[in-house]
């Protein structure tokens, strides 16, 4: 052994021999091709070439090079490997080496490869580059932003840094230094498609649409094809309610790129969206086959819209949840010692405001018995809402605004301040944090109120429900455990503000016959429950329906749908959109609320009921095929619980037909709203903190989470 070495000496590595003329020009004529765009031909050159000189350096590194830039990076690190047994000092093969390996999932690998390049060459702006996608392979952020800026110091005019680094600046939320970064990128390179993309994906996340919007169709602009910058335009005018431009961008995209993630369910989440059902049979069935071979075709949120079957909603849920927010390796919360004193529970939503879940909960939230439970409000976004938001921050001890900080982050603050458990009450629903779930940020963590599905996640231990809206046969085609509540899944809360109710004139409703209601978002509408609610127009002539609308385009296509069933279009009447108050008092005109199938009205069936309007329903398979049965069971209604559509034809027309029976069902109602348990909502609270107890006895017993039914209470206080 050589003195000093802890390896085994090697014989001095003989060099090539030097080129001959005319080899020297055919590599120089290869580089120039190379240079020039033309892939093929230089590497046909750098092949003939080895085929007289194996090992010429340049040949092999360059044809690694050129292996690499075709897609094949295995054939390309082979290649440069072999260089750099022939000159293992040259910097740049280690940078290019690196590059071969972040493609094939060796990032360790291409971090070391990179060291040695700068190890030879430190100021070699590529391979600090290089570097920091190497580093972004390990999920390392922060080092890898500190790689792209010292590239930048050396080559400040460098687009794919700019780019990369305000991509990663955007993984960390760093939005604005985000978008400063990408603008450089573009001063330098105008038409980088890339980067126009992923400025607008920054710009939305800062509540920017409109200019994302924008920036998304540069980038189209540049690059008709990009699926990428499709998809995102297509989402962001979804987001806008611009239903129709949505659907034909996702008709773009599904041509370009039939089997790019989540086209089949956006394009027909944005057809049901404009009540657009010409191809919807055909749809329905390619989403749900798709589904069913656990492909990227549709959100668990949307594809409730689609499918009402419990089975399909979890390969939904699981493919999405696989796809997105896999399990994070973190510090285990489940192991954490439970600390003594109050339950402390976080409820963690983006929803905390002028929305439907805060509308239910804000009264439980208020009711938590404080000698018991620490409640804490772990929230993002919605700033603005004013009262509803105002409300949600008093009715908690803590209220914690995250909405600059990452995940990883989160889950942190959560594992530090010992929260026993962890409510989710967005699921997988727009705007969702479940990578905070994702990475275990406590002990207990359950899915409750804002997704009424399965999340199909290892991490979420329990879903809130009832044994009407998840049968005990039903529970297998949950991911969670199942804590079943003793009267009803949904919370309530009889302190709404409600205005003064229009008249029939003013809401634009005839002065006399019926009023049938369906206040359900448009994209929850089928042709078959459509059908139906045709069939009662047409047997009942003095009624319409009353519907709200999402655009000009959906309440075209509804009206075109009616008369192709023979009623005419003027019998349906279109509810503009009114703030919260003026909505709930304008249900004082309606007679009768018509449900939707698969996907049933939640929040909006308890402000019907709230404001005494009979809810008929058609219960399914499902959770959210069965929302409006769990409260009408609850109340003791099940007669307007039907099984079939034939049924709630049936009896909706019988209904319509007995007048007396629908005011005796409106005053029943009256009269329960003043007593019943549906609307007593520290009872509730009483039954889901039992609930929250339940499960904490069984993790502090060392238990894995079980399904249980929490005990009613024999009477309550509101």
């Amino acid at each position: 052994m050589a003195s000093g070495n802890k390896g085994w000496s090697r014989a001095a590595r003989k060099p090539p021999p030097p080129l001959t003329a005319v080899q020297q020009a055919k590599l120089a004529g290869a580089i120039t091709a190379h240079q020039q765009g033309d892939v093929a031909t230089a590497m046909a050159a750098y092949a003939e070439l080895l085929a007289v000189v194996p090992r010429c350096f340049d040949a092999l590194h360059l044809l690694g090079a050129a292996f690499i830039q075709r897609g094949d990076p295995a054939e390309g690190a082979r290649r440069i490997e072999q260089a750099l047994t022939v000159d293992p000092g040259r910097a740049e093969a280690h940078s290019n080496l690196s590059r071969a390996y972040v493609e094939l999932g060796r990032a360790a690998d291409a971090l070391a490869a990179c060291d040695r390049a700068l190890a030879l060459a430190p100021a070699m702006a590529g391979a600090w580059f290089n570097r920091g996608n190497a580093l972004l392979a390990l999920k390392r952020p922060a080092d890898a932003i500190a790689s792209y800026r010292q590239a930048l110091a050396i080559a400040p005019a460098y687009p794919d840094a700019l780019n990369n680094l305000g991509t990663t600046l955007h993984s960390q939320r760093q939005y604005a230094d985000a978008i400063e970064a990408l603008d450089a990128a573009l001063r330098l390179q105008p038409g980088f498609a890339a980067a126009w993309n992923n400025r607008g994906l920054s710009l939305k996340e800062l509540g920017r649409t409109p200019d994302a919007i924008a920036s998304y169709e540069q980038a189209l602009t540049v690059d008709p094809r990009s699926a990428e910058a499709l998809n995102n335009l297509g989402t962001a005018l979804m987001e806008q309610k611009r239903y129709p431009e949505a659907q034909q961008v996702f008709e773009r995209l599904a041509a370009v790129a039939p089997e790019y993630m989540y086209v089949q369910g956006n394009l027909l989440h944005a057809r049901l969206q404009c009540c657009d059902w010409n191809e919807y049979d055909a749809a329905v069935l390619r989403v749900t086959r798709l589904v069913g071979e656990r492909a990227r075709t549709d959100f668990p949120f949307s594809f409730l819209c689609v499918s009402g079957s419990s089975a399909a909603q979890l390969s939904c849920a699981q493919a999405y949840t696989t796809d997105q927010y896999p399990p994070v390796p973190t510090p285990s919360a489940r192991q954490a010692t439970p600390r003594p004193g109050r339950l402390r529970v976080a409820y963690v939503s983006g929803d905390f405001g002028a929305h439907p879940v805060s509308y239910l909960l804000a009264g439980v939230l208020e009711a938590h018995d404080r000698a018991r439970f620490e409640t804490i409000a772990v929230s993002w976004g919605r700033h603005g809402d004013g009262p509803a938001r105002s409300r949600m921050e008093a009715a908690v001890d803590q209220f914690i605004d995250v909405t600059a900080a990452d995940d990883e982050t989160v889950a942190a603050r959560l594992r530090e301040l010992g929260i026993d458990i962890a409510v989710d009450l967005t699921g997988h629903t727009r705007g969702n944090r479940t990578g905070i779930f994702a990475r275990r940020a406590a002990p207990v963590q359950v899915n409750f109120l804002g997704l009424p599905a399965t999340m199909g996640a290892p991490y979420i231990d329990y879903l809130v429900a009832d044994r009407f809206l998840v049968p005990e046969d039903r529970a297998g085609h949950y991911a969670e455990k199942i804590a079943w509540l003793p009267d009803c899944f949904q919370p309530n809360d009889r302190r709404r503000e409600v205005a003064t109710g229009p008249d029939r004139a003013s809401a634009g409703l005839p002065a006399a016959g019926r009023v049938l209601c369906t206040f359900n978002h448009p994209g929850k509408l089928n042709p078959p429950v459509f059908s139906a609610w045709m069939q009662i127009l047409r047997e009942v002539p003095d009624t319409v329906l009353w519907l709200v609308t999402t655009g000009e385009a959906a309440s075209a296509n509804l009206r075109r749908e009616a008369e192709a069933r023979g009623v005419a279009a003027d019998r349906l009447v279109f509810a503009p959109h009114v703030d919260y108050p003026s909505h709930l008092a304008r249900y004082q005109c309606a007679d009768l609320f018509l449900d939707s199938l698969p996907f049933n009205a939640g929040a909006t069936a308890h402000d019907a009921l709230l404001m005494g309007v009979p809810v008929l329903t058609c219960a399914g398979d499902s959770f959210a095929s069965r929302m409006a049965g769990s409260v009408l069971t609850c109340l003791g209604l099940p007669e307007l619980v039907t099984s079939s559509l034939e049924a709630y034809v049936a009896q909706a027309l019988s209904l319509l037909r007995d007048p007396d029976r629908l005011r005796a069902l409106k005053h029943t109602l009256a009269e329960r709203r003043r007593g019943h348990v549906y609307f007593d909502t520290s009872r509730y609270c009483r039954h889901l903190e039992a609930a929250f107890e339940h499960m904490q006895a069984r993790r502090v017993q060392g238990q894995p989470a079980e399904s249980f039914l929490v005990d009613r209470l024999r009477s309550g206080r509101s």
